[in-house]
């Protein structure tokens, strides 16, 4: 009879720094101590030839006790006491390779434009970049993106950093100045067919770009570009200025506004983007004949008789 690991708990192991067969022999031992080498090799699975390696590579990490006698036997560590002393080593190696790397020069030319994406990718690019602020920290930000960002954003206001948040929302958050632009949101939205621009820009230098929303693919392009990030801020700024003024009009004077030549001439201009179906609509019905011969299987030259 053999112990049966399941693959997650064996790939997990890996992980940790078992090779397979350390981690199907120490199982092993948990379930049946003492046995002796034939008998764990038998249990485990591990080829006869090599159980004995095994065992003395799991007796160096500690995961094993001897018992000497003719012949051999072994008993597993107790997983609880195993685990405890690779957390306590893989913390200690953590904390030396962070100062270890803390000190290493670290240049990087400026004014490069990093494109990313996958939402988890774009979430901790963001994240990295509020960490960085020191001084200022310029930020919009959408409901569906506050919670992985709501600490980050906070600890840098607890930290003495000058943040200034405009909110596309409903949400609140503690420490940092924040400008409620729900309506602006609502109305962003429907103007780019759910498209939701965020950004965050630390110390005027360090910025992050993002569109988040219909395409499957969501997209962000970080920056130390100092115009791109002047941009990201004076969009910010602007977003905001502009409720400001929109509240103090009254509505009477921001209808008349909304609906004068020049502000219908600039909303009325094409900003987005076309979805994958609209784009296929949008292709010249040349180019579908052409595309739809392209694709069609060749006939043959030759008639048939």
């Amino acid at each position: 009879m053999t112990t049966i690991i399941s693959d997650e708990l064996l790939s997990a192991l890996i992980r940790l720094g078992f090779s397979q067969y350390e981690a199907q022999a120490y199982c092993a031992l948990l379930q049946r101590s003492p046995l002796n080498g034939h008998e764990v090799g038998k249990l485990s699975n591990v080829p006869p030839s090599k159980i004995y390696e095994t065992l003395q590579r799991l007796d160096a990490k500690g995961a094993v006790l001897l018992h000497r006698s003719e012949p051999v036997r072994y008993a597993a560590v107790p997983y609880a006491e195993v685990l405890s002393r690779m957390r306590e080593r893989f913390e200690g190696d953590l904390e030396l390779v962070n100062k270890g790397l803390s000190t290493l020069p670290a240049t990087r030319e400026l004014g490069l434009v990093w494109s990313l994406r996958e939402r988890s990718a774009i979430i901790t690019a963001f994240r990295s970049t509020i960490d960085s602020a020191k001084q200022t920290l310029f930020a919009a930000v959408w409901d569906e993106e506050m919670e992985p960002l709501r600490d980050a954003i906070e600890a840098a206001s607890a930290r003495g950093v000058d943040v200034h948040v405009a909110i596309y929302g409903m949400a609140s958050l503690n420490g940092p100045r924040c400008y409620d632009l729900r309506e602006c949101g609502e109305s962003a939205r429907r103007r780019l067919e759910g498209r939701r621009l965020s950004v965050a820009v630390a110390d005027e230098q360090d910025a992050i770009t993002a569109e988040f929303g219909v395409f499957p693919n969501e997209e962000a392009v970080l920056t130390n570009n100092p115009v791109v990030s002047l941009l990201a801020i004076e969009y910010v700024k602007a977003d905001v200025m502009g409720r400001i003024l929109i509240n103090s009009m009254g509505p009477r004077a921001y209808e008349k506004a909304l609906n004068s030549e020049v502000m219908q001439a600039l909303l009325s201009a094409k900003t987005i983007r076309p979805l994958p179906q609209q784009r296929d609509a949008a292709q010249p019905a040349s180019e579908k004949r052409k595309s739809a011969k392209e694709t069609k299987p060749a006939r043959s030259a030759a008639k048939p008789r």
